[in-house]
């Protein structure tokens, strides 16, 4: 099978190829696993003992309880917590260094603002731009605009007489 799974065969496979298959799983000797009954005996009675055992109860009960009362002491000493302990504020930083000493910190003359002038700059130039374009274009619209009026007003005194005579 694994040869003609990696196409190993020489040839076709003969017509009988399951009856060879099949004789050779019949030739195969047949193996019985024996069963040891004083061993099968053993284990079921001491799984019986387990199971029916007297002292699996009251021990699993005593550590229920054991549990629950460890949770109740230590419910009881939490909530009997003195209120100046819950009313004494935290220190938001702490003073004192981990190490044992305190180490000296170098003092920065460039501040946050200082580090984003340069971009703050580069933006309100590029604002300034887009503004100045925007008044051109507008500025270029009034004069179109303008002009557009201009020569309708030149049309209308152009025609206006002409129609009059005509009606």
């Amino acid at each position: 099978i694994g040869a003609t799974i990696r196409r190993e065969t020489s040839g076709p496979l003969p017509v009988d190829f399951t009856a060879a298959v099949m004789a050779e799983i019949d030739a195969e000797p047949a193996y019985q696993l024996k069963t040891d009954r004083g061993l099968l005996q053993r284990v079921n009675a001491s799984v019986a003992a387990a199971a029916n055992g007297r002292w699996l109860q009251p021990v699993a009960q005593g550590a229920i309880a054991a549990g629950v009362a460890l949770m109740a002491v230590f419910g009881v000493q939490q909530y009997q917590q003195q209120p100046e302990d819950m009313l004494s504020p935290q220190p938001l930083l702490q003073t004192q260094p981990i190490a044992g000493f305190a180490t000296p910190v170098s003092l920065s003359q460039t501040t946050v603002s200082d580090r984003f002038a340069e971009q703050e700059q580069q933006a309100m130039l590029e604002q300034q731009k887009r503004l100045q374009a925007l008044l051109n274009a507008h500025r270029q619209q009034v004069r179109v605009m303008e002009q557009a009026q201009q020569a309708n007003h030149k049309a209308e005194a152009n025609t206006g007489p002409e129609q009059n005579e005509q009606q």
